[in-house]
């Protein structure tokens, strides 16, 4: 009776994978593609690889099929978000702790990027990142034309974003991880299968010397022109925003850490973490918290 209830489970889950690749042709592709890595995370987590495999050839047949001219691009995304979920199922199954199976998928998926994106340079002979400046460019100047942006606004917003191409594709590697992640360790408690959770927002603590490190390339940034090209600068132009990031997430953890000690309601330290990730200047808390041992006068004696 157990073997078979599982068995629904996993057809369940092979029928969710169908639809998510489905949706792929739809407006809703912006939001289903952040999901696609879970059934095929529960799916490989759950099942032995020669099942799992008997699970997902129909699954890509049928989106194939079915989707018409938009099938192999589905199949395609399919694939590629497939090789992270196998990667952190596989920690998931030898027990891994949740920040392995974590950075696992996101170095897997920003390999994958970056192999595809020089791949396809290669292929098509195209320098992408002067190509996505001029399509930036493009939407940018039509936008301005409708007298909905200043002047002179639009190269330099189109430069800003090709510079920090290397931050949101680390940004978005990691988001897909971490909603996977979620999503999945979730999922998987209907299996019987307990995957590790990431440690609790209240001890989250950054190395003190990511604040040497940012103060470096802060200091930097002052002394490197916005027009500014080659291998330093784009580093630079990078690093700052993406320690800023980090220590918001210090932040964050320091208020829930002040949630338990002072024994605040719960939703508390959610609420406030809204305007956190909302207003990147609130870095500076996190960046405090990493340098003053603040948390010590918080600790019940």
């Amino acid at each position: 009776m157990t073997s078979l209830k599982a068995g629904w489970k996993s057809l369940a889950w092979s029928a969710a994978a169908l639809v998510l690749l489905l949706s792929l042709a739809t407006p809703f592709s912006v939001i289903t593609l952040f999901l696609l890595m879970v059934p095929f995370v529960v799916l490989f987590t759950a099942l032995k690889p020669g099942a799992f495999v008997l699970h997902l050839i129909p699954v890509f047949v049928l989106a194939f099929l079915l989707l018409g001219g938009y099938g192999a691009i589905a199949a395609t995304l399919g694939f590629f978000f497939l090789i992270p979920s196998i990667a952190m199922g596989y920690r998931y199954k030898k027990g891994a702790s949740a920040r392995s199976a974590l950075v696992l998928g996101s170095i897997v998926i920003l390999a994958q990027l970056l192999i595809e994106f020089t791949i396809f340079s290669i292929q098509f002979k195209l320098d992408l990142a002067a190509e996505l400046a001029s399509a930036m460019d493009t939407m940018l100047q039509r936008l301005q034309t409708g007298t909905l942006l200043p002047s002179n606004w639009t190269s330099d917003m189109a430069d800003s974003i090709v510079k920090g191409l290397p931050m949101l594709l680390l940004l978005s590697s990691f988001l897909f991880a971490l909603i996977a992640h979620g999503l999945s360790r979730w999922a998987l408690r209907s299996f019987g299968i307990q995957a590790n959770a990431l440690p609790e927002a209240r001890t989250w603590r950054l190395p003190r010397s990511l604040v040497f490190y940012y103060l470096i390339a802060l200091v930097a940034s002052f002394f490197i022109s916005a027009d500014a090209t080659g291998f330093w600068p784009v580093v630079v132009s990078n690093l700052v925003p993406l320690l800023q990031y980090a220590f918001i997430a210090q932040a964050i953890g320091f208020f829930f850490f002040l949630a338990h000690e002072k024994q605040w309601p719960k939703a508390v330290p959610i609420l406030i973490a809204i305007p956190l990730i909302l207003f990147p200047p609130l870095y500076l808390i996190g960046l405090i918290d990493a340098v003053f041992p603040l948390r010590r006068y918080f600790v019940k004696e």
